[in-house]
This record gives C-alpha cells, sequence and structure tokens, in this order.
C-alpha cells in the first residue's frame, strides 16, 4: 500500500477525486480522420484521440498553469512541464476511464442528467428550472441543447465511474498511522549540483559526429506542417458607434430578460471563519492562507461544510450550528464580505477577506431577490445589447468581404472597409499568433488553406476574420545542410550533459571513500547547499515532481549517508548527503487524528484509481504519434 502511495499521490487525478471533476472534456472538431490536416495523436484501443481534443486539452492547461503563476510563465518555463504529453496522457486516462465504465455497465440515463440541468441555478426563474431560459443562456454561449447535454453528459459519465473506482477505499488504524508517519516525517540533506552548462562551451563535435547524430536522430528534427496567411479581422469593438441600442430596445430587453436584472438581497449561508490576528507575522498568515485553502479543497471534495465549521471555525457565534449564518441580508456584513456572499449560486462555495480573516462560505438559498435599480438595470442591459449587436455588425461585414475576395484583392478590400491587412509568419496548429494569441480557430483554419485560397469566416474571441493562403509547407524532415547548427547545439548538450555525469559520479566516488563533503566541493569549485527539513509530499526543494530526488533522500540514514549513484533531475545531476531526521510523536498523532483520517481516505482514493488507472494502462493498446 505505503509502495502504491508514493508512486501515484501526485497523480493529476487527485484533484478530480469523488464529486470534483470540474474540467468538462469537450471531444470536439471538424471534418473526418482520412483529412491530412485533421490526424490523430493518439489511440487508444481503437478509439482515435483527435487533433483538435489535444488542442483544446493543450490550450486549457497552459491556462491552467498561466493562472497559477500569475501570468509569469516564459515559454521556457512551459516546455519544461512538458505540457504536450500532459495534455495527451490526460486524454488518454479519460478514454481509459470511458472505456473501463462501459465495461462495468455505468450509464447516465436521460433522469439523471435531465435532474443535473434542471438544478443548475442558471438555468432556473424563481427557483424553477426555465426552458425559456435554458435556450437563452446556451445561444448566448453558442451552444446547441444537444451539444450541451452531450458535455453534461459525458462530464456526468466521467464523475460517475471515478466514483464506482475508488469507491473500495478503506482505512485501518495500522494504515493510518503508517500514512502519519510518513506524512510528517522529515528529512534534511546537504548537496551538490553538477550541471551540463559549466561543460557546454568546451564540447566541439567534428562534422563526422554531427553527421551520425543526425543519422540517428532524423525524426526528432521534423519540422511541424506550417502556413503563413495574410488576414482581415472585423473587431468586434470597431462597430460599437454603430450597435448603439435606442431606449426602447433597452425596455424591451430588460422586459424580456427580467430574471437577469435582479441581485439576491437575502440568502441562507453557512462560514467557516479563520481569525487572522492584527499582528500576524508573514509566515503565521501563510499558514492560515494555506489551512484555508487546504479546508476549501475538502469542502469542494465532498466533506460536509457543517461538520467542518464545528470542527475548526473561529466563529462562535454561528461555529455550534455549523457555521448557519441564518437569513443574511444584503449590507449586514463588510462589502468584502457581501461582494463574495452575494455573488455565489444556490450550492456553491467561495471565500472573502475581512479585516477579522478568512471566510469560507456556502451559499444554501437564495431568501429574496431584489431588482436591479433602474440606471444600474438599463446600463447593463446597454452594454450587452451593443455587445450582441456589434458582434452580428462585424460578422455581416466579415462575410460581405469575403464575397467581394471572390473578384477583388485583399488589398483592395482591405482599403474598402478600411480594414488593416495583416500577414502571418509561418505558424504551425498550435502556436500563437501575433496579435491575436492563442487562437486554435484561427490556426485550424490557416492549416487548411492553399495559397490564394479564401478561407470561411472565422468565428473569433476578438471578432470574425478572413483569410487567404500565401504559404503552406508540409511536416518534413530536413537536410543537415538546414538543420545543422540545430543538431550541434543538441549533440554538444547531450555531450556536456555526458559529461556532466561523470563527473558527478567521479565526485560521488570520492565521497563515498570518506573524503570530507566540504573539501570535494571545494576542490570541485561547486557550493555546498543545505535543503531544510522537508516531508515526502513537500519534496526535495519544494518540488513534489522531484520524487527521485525525495525518495533518495528518504533512504539515506547516519550509517549510508550517500546515494549509491548520481540522481539526474531536470538535467542537472545531484549529490545528497544525509544530515538529519525527525518523526513525529504520539501525541501530534492524537491530536490530527481525525482530521488525518480523511486525507488519507482521500489518498487512498487517489492511489486506488491510479492503480487501477495504470492496470488499464498496461493492459491498453496505446499508439501516441508525433505531437505539433
Amino acid at each position: 500500500m505505503l509502495k502504491w502511495l508514493r508512486k501515484y499521490s501526485r497523480s493529476w487525478f487527485i484533484a478530480l477525486i469523488i464529486g470534483a471533476i470540474a474540467i468538462v472534456f469537450i471531444l470536439w472538431g471538424v471534418g473526418g480522420l482520412k483529412s491530412p490536416r485533421l490526424q490523430e495523436v493518439a489511440n487508444v484501443n481503437g478509439a482515435p484521440i483527435l487533433m483538435t481534443a489535444y488542442l483544446r486539452q493543450y490550450n486549457e492547461l497552459v491556462k491552467e498553469y498561466q493562472d497559477r503563476a500569475k501570468g509569469e510563465l516564459t515559454e521556457e518555463n512551459l516546455k519544461a512541464m512538458r505540457l504536450k504529453e500532459q495534455a495527451v496522457n490526460r486524454l488518454i486516462e479519460e478514454t481509459l476511464l470511458l472505456q473501463g465504465g462501459e465495461g462495468l455497465g455505468i450509464r447516465v440515463s436521460d433522469a439523471e442528467l435531465q435532474e443535473l440541468i434542471r438544478n443548475y441555478p442558471f438555468f432556473q426563474e424563481g427557483g424553477r428550472f426555465s426552458e425559456r431560459r435554458y435556450q437563452q443562456v446556451l445561444a448566448r454561449n453558442r451552444l446547441s441543447p444537444a451539444d450541451f447535454e452531450t458535455m453534461e453528459r459525458q462530464r456526468l459519465l466521467l464523475q460517475k465511474i471515478v466514483q464506482a473506482v475508488a469507491s473500495f477505499a478503506k482505512v485501518s488504524d495500522a494504515e493510518l498511522q503508517e500514512f502519519y508517519r510518513m506524512a510528517k516525517e522529515t528529512v534534511e540533506v546537504r548537496y551538490l549540483v553538477v550541471t551540463p552548462d559549466r561543460y557546454l562551451a568546451a564540447q566541439r563535435p567534428t562534422d563526422a559526429e554531427i553527421d551520425k547524430y543526425y543519422q540517428e536522430h532524423k525524426e526528432t528534427f521534423r519540422t511541424p506542417e506550417r502556413a503563413k496567411v495574410k488576414y482581415l479581422l472585423f473587431r468586434a469593438q470597431d462597430f460599437l458607434e454603430k450597435a448603439k441600442p435606442t431606449p426602447a430596445e433597452v425596455a424591451d430587453y430588460i422586459k424580456d430578460h427580467g430574471e437577469e436584472f435582479t441581485r439576491p438581497l437575502v440568502i441562507q449561508v453557512r462560514q467557516l471563519l479563520l481569525n487572522v490576528p492584527p499582528k500576524a507575522t508573514a509566515a503565521e498568515r501563510r499558514r492560515i492562507e494555506t489551512r484555508a485553502q487546504e479546508l476549501l479543497r475538502r469542502i469542494k471534495m465532498g466533506e460536509d461544510f457543517a461538520s467542518l465549521a464545528q470542527q475548526f471555525s473561529q466563529d462562535e457565534a454561528s461555529k455550534n450550528k455549523g457555521g448557519d449564518l441564518g437569513a443574511v441580508k444584503r449590507g449586514q456584513y463588510p462589502p468584502e464580505w457581501d461582494k463574495a456572499a452575494f455573488s455565489l449560486k444556490r450550492g456553491e462555495t467561495g471565500q472573502a477577506r475581512t479585516s477579522q480573516g478568512i471566510h469560507l462560505l456556502l451559499l444554501e438559498d437564495i431568501k429574496e431577490y431584489d431588482r436591479l435599480p433602474e440606471s444600474e438595470a438599463r446600463t447593463l442591459a446597454t452594454k450587452r445589447l451593443q455587445a450582441e449587436k456589434s458582434r452580428r455588425l462585424a460578422q455581416d461585414a466579415a462575410n460581405q468581404a469575403r464575397g467581394e475576395l471572390n473578384s477583388a484583392s485583399m488589398a483592395e478590400v482591405s482599403k474598402k472597409y478600411g480594414i488593416p491587412e495583416k500577414e502571418t509568419p509561418l505558424i504551425t496548429l498550435v502556436e500563437p499568433i501575433p496579435d491575436l494569441g492563442a487562437q486554435p480557430g484561427f490556426n485550424r483554419a490557416a492549416m487548411a488553406l492553399k495559397p490564394k485560397e479564401i478561407s470561411k469566416v472565422v468565428d473569433l474571441p476578438p471578432g470574425f476574420a478572413v483569410l487567404q493562403g500565401v504559404e503552406h509547407q508540409d511536416a518534413q524532415v530536413p537536410p543537415l545542410e538546414k538543420c545543422k547548427d540545430q543538431v550541434r547545439q543538441r549533440l554538444s548538450k547531450q555531450m556536456a550533459q555526458k559529461q556532466a555525469e561523470q563527473e558527478a559520479a567521479k565526485l560521488l566516488e570520492r565521497l563515498r571513500k570518506g573524503d570530507p563533503l566540504s573539501q570535494v566541493a571545494a576542490q570541485a569549485g561547486l557550493p555546498l547547499q543545505d535543503s531544510g527539513p522537508f516531508t515526502r509530499f513537500q519534496g526535495f526543494l519544494n518540488q513534489p515532481r522531484a520524487e527521485s530526488l525525495t525518495s533518495a533522500a528518504f533512504q539515506l540514514s547516519a550509517k549510508d549517508i550517500y546515494p549509491p549513484h548520481p540522481l539526474g533531475y531536470q538535467d542537472k545531476y545531484y549529490l545528497l548527503a544525509f544530515k538529519g531526521r525527525k518523526a513525529p510523536g504520539p501525541e501530534e498523532f492524537k491530536k490530527e487524528g481525525e482530521q488525518l483520517k480523511t486525507e488519507f481516505l482521500d489518498h487512498k482514493r487517489s492511489m486506488i484509481l491510479s492503480a487501477w488507472l495504470a492496470e488499464a494502462r498496461q493492459k491498453a493498446k496505446i499508439k501516441v504519434y508525433e505531437l505539433p
């Protein structure tokens, strides 16, 4: 069991366990598998994973990591994270789950799907499902009921399959104690890092070595399919002036969409409060923030909010009632609290920060609604109408311009409409477009064009584009003459990598023979560093993915100070030296036992699910093709 824990505890499915699947997996696309530009990226037991599904998953991953890093990710960071491989693996695991669910006879009935959709607050009016509201919301998001219901059926099916697979998890006292020891035990090491960079400049591969490397690794230099296009973009914002609605149109819109111009006035809400002392240190604030995020995670994974509020809330007035605040009227609490609580939908959780601390909130019901003030409703309706109308005008102009491109040049049409003609560089299927960013629909349209061919009007978030092909290059392996510098760089890096590995092995051999660590470090010109204490789940240097380093560190002891070989991670070689270990005491276990039991059950469910996936993957026939 503990071997499984070490191996699978960091699976991405931890985030999806039991009722917490938040991502709707949309397998969408255009055309058939025989299309040369819409090929499969993988095949699982005969079921294809299409390029379009891969692109959607890849873009979602990029956005997910960018949001976590607050937009500070570089291109190098993204490459190091191997997001392409992550995207394909997620789709493979989804496919395995769906195939496994079919084998288990798990289905989603029409009644279950209807019940799910009817309970969505955004499809309701006055607390009841509204067919008119349903159609309006889907139309506004450019979804047909059939497409939306297919997506929701698959999302619910995946959730049921995950629940079924993970439902066998049980926790014994012995397992709990061993898990606690593993979770809380810390180790501390000193270490040296040998990097290939210090040897890179000295590499001088010969022409013969370069040619040999190229012949042996030709496919790694294959260039993806590329296209260059000219285009006109009819931005919706450019039509805002022409799209101003009349007072009568605004009044009619408010009348037809009356339920959208209300706001909650009285709500039924529960609260879990974590006080933050006014003079709290930065470390104390981080600790409270971490506790809040952990509690929020547990709530979203299905734990009872009331029970957690009784255990952890520091709001004495509501703690014994499971955090129930009763009926709360707008303006009763601070503005920050109101903003968070009154923006929630029924059953949703959120958090607010006030001078008192961090408030975790659960909206149980909306008791009364209040109409928006007339001026606010008019302003909101005007913006919505203007946005909708400006998009229609932009689309009409784009369609008209496309028709004129059959008999006029793009430059002439550009001049007539006052829309600048732009040209892309050679782009691949996944590259962002200069001035537009990531636009998968634009890329797909560009790849499908031959030189001088005109595309259909492409619907993009900023507006509507018409493309004309300029150049198209098929995927190909370039001759050595065209990629010699690239081959040289890769070979040099490989040679430097090998030299760094050999140097690390020599240094470790000296250490294992008894040479002092500080002396070896000084003679090699390497800084001697200290990891500080860390747990298995924190990971070496707070890198949860550095599993080989973390595992090796916990195998060291005062008797076995050094590992048997250098440890490679992210193209570097680490030499670890044991410094100390600390195990948790029994009194700590008694104090945290109940909370730990819930956490361990979550981990065990994740272990079972990951083990099931690993076995399914081993038995499956999986092909992964070249990724763009």
